[in-house]
């Protein structure tokens, strides 16, 4: 990294502010608040929206304590409005009481340590050292079912 220039601490706080601001108006769109690009208001998409709430909280807990006064204002404020707008298109319901993704029961893979490996001293990779237990077979094997497409592109 010492090859790269140093990017500028308010080119820095620029594009901050732009991330923060392009997914406050993800989760507006997706909560039916924007219209999309024909002028049509989109269905609501709840469980998207919460996932861009939940990316944002991510930010404010990843980023405390590393933020300008006036980052911080402007990430506590998203964060605050996304919750309201999300409260408000989904009827009362809580975004922390909307039901977890199917993947929030798996283990997340990386730690912030990494193991060592007692031998070397070395750091040992994250997909060597936990190794998934075997699922039990069913005793009953259940008949496949179709999976309809969730989503798709139109172009026209």
């Amino acid at each position: 990294m010492s090859t790269e220039t140093q990017i500028p601490a308010q080119e820095l706080a620029q594009r901050f502010a732009q991330l923060v601001m392009m997914q406050a108006q993800n989760i507006l769109y997706l909560l039916g608040r924007l219209p999309g690009p024909q002028g049509h208001t989109p269905p609501l998409q709840l469980p998207e929206a919460k996932m861009l709430i939940d990316q944002l909280e991510m930010l404010q807990a990843k980023t405390k304590g590393n933020l300008s006064a006036q980052e911080q204002k402007l990430l506590d404020n998203s964060v605050t409005q996304m919750r309201l707008a999300f409260v408000e298109a989904s009827g009362g319901t809580l975004p922390s009481m909307m039901p977890s993704p199917a993947y929030a029961d798996e283990p997340f893979p990386f730690t912030d340590e990494p193991e060592d490996d007692g031998a070397t001293g070395q750091p040992q990779p994250q997909a060597q050292a936990a190794k998934a237990p075997e699922p039990e077979a069913p005793a009953v094997q259940p008949e496949p079912v179709e999976e309809k497409k969730k989503y798709f592109k139109s172009y026209g």
